[in-house]
């Protein structure tokens, strides 16, 4: 907390001390615990500022007792905290209506002076980091309530079960709810915990994986054993739904086998082990979520009591936090190519097309669809363009040879991961070098069915907690033997979604990465910039994707020769009028974000068919022969005014 802020607010409450005129002081006999006189807006400042830094927080250091900090010229206690602790508040979800709450029996004019103290208080903390966040909501949702006529008179007339109800469903807009989603009750108050404790258990997995760390359900299994329950808690089960099924299942697992203290030590060993590589940051909101999680558990906002031993073991975990801090030495990982190196390769230079040289007429007698048997290398080297992509995967196929001979001679191999980033615009051949790279490891023995399992994220995350991980398990499962290609990878990591459950995927994914390292490769695809991001969002990605391939746009000559390749591929004939024409319906570079690259010339090509098609359905077909069949006349060449449904269907909204 920033000292200067500190004792600003100490000076103001001091101020309101002082102003006896429109500052209704407390009772001397309501709150023992303060100084006789201290007036309402001091009692508040106590009961909502630890608050105010999180739902059920837990504070620790300097300021762990924020509250009796800036309250310390009125508080008096019987018992202060201090020394090296921690110290974890409770309230009820309706918090910040404490003062309007314990107005009900004034009159108008002190319930609404009530309402008003409310907000002046909230809005000292609307400066202060921790709190900022959501101070400046709670203050926006007072500034509402106070500007409408209605509202205000409700607070200072209804009956107190109004007001809260109003503060449950109306108060608050969508953004707000969102950094106090309590205030909604109960029920939003426990699927935040579940939420908030989801999220950070897949970042924390991600960072720093462990064999025994488990996906969310056996998590949340474990923390209720410890808690000491027989089962899940109804509220909790009634807010998984269907996902409670899979926490059944980790707890029929668990029973007669599961030692509270043996995993509470592998658990604060794995916190430690954290703060050591440097992830403080992820390990605080696991150890804070965790807390929050066995609050609930216990029933402790219900007046249980405190789960006995504290679940997770916030002891030992601050002991670590609170050591020296020493440089972390890194662990050996492969080579990886840094984030920032993601940029496209330079496209050619474009010529326009009016100055582009004729190219010889195609031969007229009959074609035949291009065929290479069954060799992936072949078909690697009959591919336009992707020069540095060939040669990666060259290079790959020659590394794995060389390590297989090694091990044939008793030598020690010098293998690396063969999981890949793929980042490239769409239509550049990213799907088409899987399909080809699964081939290749098929035939040098790497892996055994060489088949591509395709997904992108409604494939892996599933509508509620608890779906998204068998989802995904299930289609790595499908993809052992093979490549599992997640294209737009990207989006599983969504910018400003903190509890999206995309975050679970990508933590299973990663857990049995490690568990079937030599069974699968995996490939995540996208665009550069939102690759980047996705790299950039957790530490733990770049050391599980040791090579980097990036496919760079085609320039024009390469899009008429993927023009001409697939017209062979399909024993359609052309001409060099064709060919021409093709080069117009191209787009000058530079191209949009969202241009089609191959995927663009497929369905030029196709447009092409078609309207071939339609112009030969106008003669007799008694009178068509083969030529007129396969022969693409230039007026049959026109910008694709329509596309495949499946290309449709796969294009972002907006685009």
């Amino acid at each position: 907390m920033p000292d200067e802020w500190v004792a600003g607010v100490r000076g103001q409450l001091r101020a309101w001390a002082e102003d006896t005129s429109t500052l209704r002081p407390l009772r001397a006999d309501a709150f023992p615990d303060f100084a006789k006189g201290t007036p309402a807006a001091v009692w508040f400042t106590h009961q909502v500022s630890p608050l105010l830094t999180g739902w059920i927080p837990v504070l620790h250091g300097e300021y762990a007792d924020i509250a009796a900090v800036l309250t310390r010229d009125f508080y008096r206690p019987s018992v202060r905290y201090g020394g090296a602790g921690h110290l974890i508040r409770v309230a009820a979800t309706d918090w910040p209506l404490q003062a309007v709450s314990g107005a009900r029996g004034f009159r108008e004019d002190g319930r609404r002076q009530a309402l008003q103290l409310s907000r002046d208080v909230v809005s000292l903390f609307v400066d202060a980091p921790p709190m900022a966040a959501r101070a400046r909501a709670l203050t926006s949702a007072f500034d509402r309530v106070l500007a409408d006529r209605e509202a205000t008179r409700m607070h200072t007339a209804a009956d107190y079960e109004t007001i809260a109800q109003f503060w449950r469903t109306a108060a608050l807009s969508d953004d707000e709810r969102a950094v106090l989603p309590e205030l909604a009750g109960p029920t939003s108050a426990l699927q935040y915990t579940l939420n908030a404790l989801r999220d950070a258990h897949a970042k924390l997995v991600m960072a720093v994986p462990a064999d025994d760390a488990g996906d969310f359900a056996q998590l949340l299994a474990r923390l209720i054993l410890a808690n000491g329950l027989g089962g899940q808690p109804p509220a909790v089960a009634q807010t998984l739904g269907v996902a409670g099924w899979d926490v059944e299942n980790a707890l029929a697992d668990l029973r007669g086998g599961f030692d509270p203290q043996d995993w509470l030590a592998r658990n604060a060993e794995w916190l430690a082990r954290a703060v050591r590589r440097d992830q403080q940051v992820l390990a605080r909101s696991w150890a804070a979520a965790a807390t929050r999680m066995s609050v609930h558990l216990a029933g402790v906002l219900e007046e249980s009591p405190w789960p006995e031993p504290q679940v997770p073991d916030l002891n030992a975990f601050f002991r670590v936090l609170d050591q020296p801090t020493v440089e972390a030495v890194p662990e050996p990982v492969a080579r990886v190519v840094p984030v920032a190196e993601i940029v496209p390769e330079p496209a050619a230079d474009v010529e326009p097309a009016a100055d582009v040289a004729p190219k010889p007429t195609v031969r007229s007698e009959p074609a035949v669809p291009v065929a290479v048997g069954d060799d992936p290398l072949a078909e690697l080297d009959l591919l336009v363009g992707l020069d540095s992509v060939k040669d990666s995967v060259r290079r790959m196929v020659a590394e794995i040879r060389t390590n297989l001979r090694r091990k044939e001679l008793g030598l020690p191999s010098h293998e690396r991961a063969r999981h890949m980033v793929f980042v490239g615009k769409p239509g550049t051949a990213k799907t088409t070098i899987a399909r080809l790279l699964s081939r290749v490891y098929k035939h040098l023995g790497v892996l055994e069915k060489g088949h591509v399992v395709e997904v992108d994220r409604s494939d892996l995350v599933g509508p509620s907690v608890g779906t998204t991980a068998p989802m995904t398990a299930a289609k790595f499962r499908e993809a052992i033997g093979g490549v599992l290609f997640v294209d737009e990878a990207y989006t599983l990591v969504p910018e400003n979604s903190p509890g999206d459950f995309g975050l679970e995927a990508v933590a299973t994914i990663l857990k049995m990465m490690e568990d079937h390292r030599n069974d699968c490769v995996v490939i995540v695809a996208g665009y550069h910039r939102e690759m980047q991001r996705f790299m950039e969002s957790n530490t733990g990605l770049a050391s599980r994707f040791p090579k980097l391939l990036s496919f760079s746009e085609y320039d024009t000559d390469q899009l008429v020769a993927i023009f001409e390749l697939q017209a062979r591929q399909k024993g359609m004939l052309y001409t060099d009028g064709v060919l021409d024409v093709v080069r117009k319906v191209i787009p000058p570079a530079p191209r949009g974000h969202n241009f089609g690259n191959g995927r663009f010339i497929r369905n030029v090509l196709e447009e092409a068919i078609s309207n071939q098609a339609t112009r030969l359905s106008e003669r007799d077909p008694d009178s068509l022969t083969e030529r007129d069949l396969r022969e693409l006349q230039p007026e049959d060449v026109k910008p694709p005014t329509s596309m495949r449904a499946q290309d449709y269907l796969l294009q972002k909204p907006g685009t």
